[in-house]
C-alpha cells in the first residue's frame, strides 16, 4: 500500500503549509457544518475551496495530549504525554526529548523554515522556545511591545491582564478593554502575519498558527463585542442527562458540577444562553483572524502556492449533557472535531464518511512539505496517514473507523478506548461501566446501550465493535488493550450498576 501511494505521489514538489488549529472548538459552531447562526464567512469560504471532513475527530479530547499529537503524528502511548502538562497534578511535564516532532524532522531533514505562533502547552513555553521551531514567539524576537502572556504556555485570555469592561460572568466569559491585536489570538494571527512578510522567499514553509480560542474563559476585546443575543441562541437538545445506565464516574462528575462554585460551574438556562453568547463571539472573532491570515496570503501571491488546514485540537461540552469544558467522557461534542484541508490544485467536495484525525494532519503536512509520504520522524512510525492524495482524487480512504484514548487528566486517572464508524460508538471504560450508542437513532448518546440484553442489533454491536476496538489497538500499539475482554465486560455489568 505504502509503495503505490509514494509512486503515486512521485511527482508531488514540496508546497507551503499553513495548519490554523483551535483550542477547544464546537464543529457544530461553524457554518459549513451546518450552524445558521454563528457567523463564520471566512471559515465557510476557506470550506468551499477545501476538502471538509464530516468526520473529523481528535485522538484524544484533552489539550496537551492532542497537541502532542498534532506535532508527533502518534497518539498518546507514542509520544508519553498522557494527560495535560500542568504543574502541580500532571505526570508528564514535557514532551519527552527522544520523541522527535514534525519541526524536528523538517527543520533537521529538509529545507523547509518552521514556524509556530500562538498557544503551545505541550509542555512550559520555555520547551517551545528550546525547541527546533526556526520562528516563535521568543521573548525578544518580536517587533514592539511584548504581550504579558508571551512567556505562559496556555496563551488564555485573562481579567489578570485586562480590566472587564462587559462582565456576564466574573472571570469567566465578558469582554476586556483590550485592542484585537494586543488578545491572545489576534497576537498569535499577527505574528503568524508578520512571519509571512519576512520569511525566506527561496523556501517552502511549514507555519502553526495555534489560535488561544475559544476555549474559556469566553472573553472578547471589547472593541470586537459580544454580537449575539442570548434570546436567540437555542439549547443543546442533550443538555440534560440522567445519566440512567451509565458511567458511574460520569454521574460523579455531573453532581461535582451542579455543586455552587463547582468545578463546572453548572448554568441555569439563561446563564448558559448567556455565557454561549461570549462563546459565540469568540468564534466569531477567530473567524476574523482566519480571513485576515488568508488575505495576508493573497497579498504575497502565497494563496495558490500554500496547502491550509483548519482544524481544533478538541471540542467542548458547553453545557451538552450539563458538562462544561471536557473530561473523562468520550462524547461527539469533545472528540469530533472541524477538519478542512486545501490543498493546491485538489477539488474542493465534502468526505462524508471517512473518518480522519490529528495524527492524519500531522502526516500530510509532511508528505506536502517532502514532496512524498512520510511513515516515520525517526522515534516510531507515525500513526497517522496522509491525505493528500484522497484530497487530490488518487486514493480512496482506506480507514474504516475512528479509534480513540483517554488517559486522564485533573478530572481524574481514568482509562478509557473508544470506537466509532459515525454509526455506532462503543467505550471501553477499564475501571467503569462501558458505553455503546446507536449514533444514527441517538445523536445526542443519551441512552447507553451496552447493557441492552433485549436487542440483537445490540448483542451484534457489541461484539462487532469490541473485534474493531482490539484490532485498532493492536495496530497502533497500544498494549493497555491487552486488559480487555469482551466476554468479561459483557458478563460484568447488568442494568443497574453492574458490578
Amino acid at each position: 500500500m505504502r509503495a503505490m501511494i509514494a509512486a503515486m505521489s512521485a511527482t508531488d514538489v514540496a508546497t507551503n503549509v499553513l495548519v490554523m488549529f483551535c483550542d477547544q472548538l464546537r464543529r457544530d459552531l461553524l457554518g459549513c457544518y451546518g450552524n445558521r447562526l454563528v457567523r463564520t464567512p471566512n471559515i465557510d469560504a476557506l470550506a468551499a475551496e477545501s476538502v471538509v471532513f464530516d468526520r473529523g475527530y481528535t485522538p484524544v479530547a484533552i489539550c496537551s495530549p492532542a497537541r502532542a499529537s498534532l506535532l508527533t503524528g502518534r497518539y498518546p502511548h507514542g509520544h508519553h504525554v498522557f494527560n495535560n502538562t500542568t504543574p502541580d497534578y500532571s505526570y508528564c511535564r514535557h514532551l519527552p526529548p527522544q520523541v522527535r516532532a514534525i519541526q524536528d524532522w523538517a527543520t533537521a531533514g529538509t529545507a523547509c523554515q518552521t514556524a509556530y505562533f500562538g498557544k503551545w502547552h505541550v509542555g512550559p513555553a520555555a520547551d517551545l522556545f528550546a525547541g527546533a521551531f526556526e520562528h516563535t514567539q521568543r521573548p525578544g524576537t518580536q517587533e514592539g511591545p511584548e504581550p504579558p502572556f508571551l512567556a505562559d504556555t496556555q496563551w488564555h485570555p485573562s481579567a489578570d491582564y485586562w480590566p472587564m469592561v462587559r462582565t456576564v460572568e466574573p472571570r469567566h466569559s465578558g469582554t476586556v478593554g483590550v485592542p484585537v491585536d494586543q488578545f491572545p489570538d489576534g497576537v498569535a494571527a499577527r505574528y503568524a502575519c508578520d512571519f509571512l512578510g519576512r520569511r525566506d522567499p527561496d523556501r517552502p514553509f511549514l507555519l502553526f498558527c495555534a489560535f488561544p480560542g475559544p476555549h474559556g474563559p469566553w472573553l472578547v476585546p471589547e472593541e470586537f463585542g459580544l454580537r449575539y443575543d442570548p434570546d436567540d441562541i437555542p439549547l443543546w437538545p442533550n443538555r440534560f442527562d440522567d445519566f440512567a445506565g451509565k458511567p458511574i464516574y460520569q454521574r460523579k462528575l455531573a453532581a461535582l458540577e451542579a455543586l455552587p462554585g463547582g468545578a463546572g460551574r453548572r448554568r441555569t438556562d439563561g446563564e448558559l444562553r448567556r455565557a454561549l453568547a461570549c462563546n459565540f463571539s469568540y468564534v466569531e472573532l477567530i473567524d476574523h483572524l482566519v480571513g485576515r491570515l488568508i488575505a495576508r496570503l493573497r497579498e504575497l501571491g502565497l494563496y495558490e502556492r500554500t496547502a491550509i488546514v483548519f482544524t481544533a485540537d478538541h471540542g467542548d461540552m458547553a453545557g451538552s449533557h450539563g458538562f462544561a469544558s471536557k473530561g473523562a467522557y468520550m462524547y461527539d461534542e469533545i472528540y469530533r472535531v472541524p477538519m478542512l484541508l486545501r490543498v493546491p490544485g485538489a477539488a474542493p467536495r465534502r468526505a462524508e464518511r471517512e473518518p480522519v484525525n490529528l495524527t492524519d494532519v500531522t502526516a500530510t503536512a509532511a508528505h506536502l512539505i517532502a514532496g512524498r509520504p512520510v511513515s516515520t520522524f525517526g522515534s516510531g512510525p507515525l500513526h497517522g496517514e496522509s491525505l493528500v492524495d484522497f484530497a487530490r482524487g488518487r486514493a480512496p480512504w482506506r480507514r474504516p473507523v475512528h479509534f480513540a484514548q483517554y488517559h486522564g487528566d485533573w478530572y481524574g486517572h481514568y482509562s478509557s478506548r473508544m470506537v466509532t464508524d459515525g454509526d455506532w460508538k462503543l467505550v471501553w471504560n477499564l475501571t467503569d461501566r462501558c458505553e455503546l450508542y446507536d449514533l444514527r437513532a441517538d445523536p445526542g448518546e443519551l441512552d447507553n446501550r451496552f447493557y441492552d440484553s433485549d436487542d440483537p442489533r445490540c448483542e451484534r454491536a457489541r461484539r462487532r465493535y469490541f473485534d474493531l476496538l482490539t484490532a485498532e489497538a493492536q495496530g497502533y500499539g497500544d498494549a493497555q488493550l491487552d486488559l480487555l475482554s469482551a466476554d468479561l465486560e459483557i458478563a460484568g455489568g447488568g442494568a443497574g450498576d453492574g458490578w
